[in-house]
């Protein structure tokens, strides 16, 4: 009887997963399919794969470059974000300030704006500061939405902390950066790993800023998927394989560091 009862869930679950998992596996096919199998109907699922599109996707997009580019732009950016958001966290956290509602809502709503509102300004100051095609300008840039997130991711995880721990140990002599590196931090590990995994896929996947900010020194993994688009014709073939090159290492990651997203993102959601 249980399990009749939960069976209308678990349908759900399935589609749910079935739902999610189907355009993923239809991009893999297209990558493995010849273009006249590719654009076959009714749809061939049974078919020899064709390894070469992988190798004409590395070799054309220029993904050992993009690569490099994006994982030193999402390394430095997460080091960046850190180094300042766990201070602005750790502060809000811990005291009040006249106006800090009105600051937090400020924070979400800079996260939340579109993308492109930033894009012109910055765009002419990169220009003027010869910062534009540069991994250095694209780290600053995603600054825009990875601190605001880090922040307020933080600085929930912090309250979560009992105050009496950071008041015992000033007692027992320790400073205000005291608490926080041996207190506060090492309690929030969970935390601050999700934030850098949930950083990392949204700047592993950018393609707003990279587009504007980038020409071809620092281009970035989704500009070299998008580079297979031609006038009037797409490869799709070596388009998908990119695309299933360039999604492989954050697929990876999340598979290794779920338990670290999960455990983050619940952290103090059960007293």
């Amino acid at each position: 009887m249980k399990f009749l009862a939960a069976l209308p869930s678990r349908m759900v679950v399935l589609i749910a997963i079935l739902f999610s998992a189907f355009p993923i596996y239809w991009i893999a096919a297209m990558a493995l399919k010849s273009p006249k199998e590719a654009f076959a109907i009714p749809p061939v699922f049974a078919f020899t794969p064709v390894w070469e599109n992988f190798s004409r996707a590395w070799e054309m997009g220029g993904f050992d470059a993009s690569m490099i580019n994006s994982l030193v732009i999402t390394i430095f950016v997460n080091l960046v974000t850190l180094a300042a958001a766990i201070p602005a966290a750790y502060a809000l956290s811990r005291h009040e300030f006249s106006g800090q509602k009105i600051f937090l809502v400020l924070l979400l709503l800079f996260y939340l704006l579109p993308e492109f509102l930033f894009i012109i300004p910055l765009y002419n100051v990169f220009q003027t500061l010869g910062l534009f095609d540069t991994r250095i300008g694209l780290i600053i840039a995603y600054q825009v939405f990875s601190l605001p997130f880090a922040i307020w991711l933080l600085r929930g995880f912090f309250a979560e902390i009992p105050r009496d721990i950071g008041e015992a140990a000033q007692l027992d002599g320790c400073s205000n950066f005291g608490v926080l590196w041996r207190m506060y931090i090492p309690l929030s590990v969970p935390g601050i790993a999700a934030v850098v995994i949930l950083n990392s896929i949204r700047m592993w996947n950018e393609l707003t800023y990279a587009l504007a900010l980038t020409f071809s020194t620092s281009q970035t993994v989704t500009l070299s998927v998008a580079s297979f688009r031609g006038y009037g014709q797409m490869d799709w073939g070596a388009m998908s394989a990119g695309a299933v090159i360039s999604a492989a290492p954050m697929v990876l990651m999340a598979l290794f560091a779920q338990r670290y997203i999960v455990r983050g993102l619940t952290l103090g959601a059960v007293k």
